[in-house]
């Protein structure tokens, strides 16, 4: 049987992509399990299948994420088994035009 989702805290509601907030201390190591692709509105993706806690989160790479990666990987399946060092900084939403958190790599390991 499965167990039920506690309502003693909101853990057990995290979305499948990893948020800034679900981090609660910073720097923070996640540890890349995979890697996956998609298609939004005709651009490629990058997300990469993170673990971290106990848990495993989806964490789409962003153009500055990317960047980071590919000074240290030849290629986006060189980053699985590594771990990624991350730090939490405010970044412009396009869509809303507010600051919101973001999940910065800061380094690999």
């Amino acid at each position: 049987m499965t167990e039920k989702p506690s309502v003693d805290n909101w853990d057990d509601f995290a979305g499948d992509y990893l948020k800034a907030e679900y981090i609660k201390s910073y720097p923070a190591t996640l540890v890349c399990k995979g890697i996956e692709t998609e298609f939004e509105e005709d651009k490629a993706k990058l997300i990469a299948i993170v673990e971290f806690g106990e848990k495993e989160f989806k964490f789409q790479l962003n153009k500055t994420n990317q960047a980071i990666v590919k000074k240290t990987c030849a290629s986006p399946k060189e980053l699985i088994g590594k771990k990624l060092i991350v730090q939490k900084i405010k970044q412009r939403n396009p869509a809303t035009n507010s600051l919101v958190d973001s999940i910065l790599i800061d380094k690999i390991e």
